[in-house]
């Protein structure tokens, strides 16, 4: 995993933030609160690096947790699932595909095409 240093520049007051984060290979994804020293705001980045050549750095800014953000909309979505399974007594089977994972496709100034992932909550 190569540590990389960026240099963020806030988006409310322009003060540069320092960071040198240990960046994983796809599609391992990490997420680093950023905030500035100078006005207090707050944001999240998610990183990921190609998993052949660990020099290409993807990012993802965002004001938001995206990674509970999709966690919680999946978790909202299997709790709908699995009540509606449960309130179907008379129905012999009942499956509803649910995706394993959030994936991005990216693609590396080296040539690699990969994707970069989220693990989804399922049924129990």
């Amino acid at each position: 995993m190569p540590k990389i240093d960026l240099r963020y520049y806030c988006y409310i007051c322009g003060h540069p933030v320092d960071l040198s984060p240990v960046v994983p290979a796809a599609p391992n994804i990490i997420q680093v609160e950023v905030h500035c020293s100078n006005c207090g705001d707050g944001t999240h980045l998610m990183l990921t690096s190609c998993p052949d050549c660990a020099k290409g750095v993807k990012y993802l800014l965002s004001d938001l947790d995206f990674p509970e953000e999709v966690l919680r909309l999946s978790n909202a979505y299997v709790q709908l699932v699995g009540g509606i399974k449960e309130s179907l007594n008379e129905v012999a089977e009942f499956n509803v595909p649910l995706p394993k994972r959030w994936s991005v496709r990216l693609t590396c100034e080296c040539g690699k095409v990969y994707s970069a992932e989220i693990s989804l909550p399922q049924l129990d």
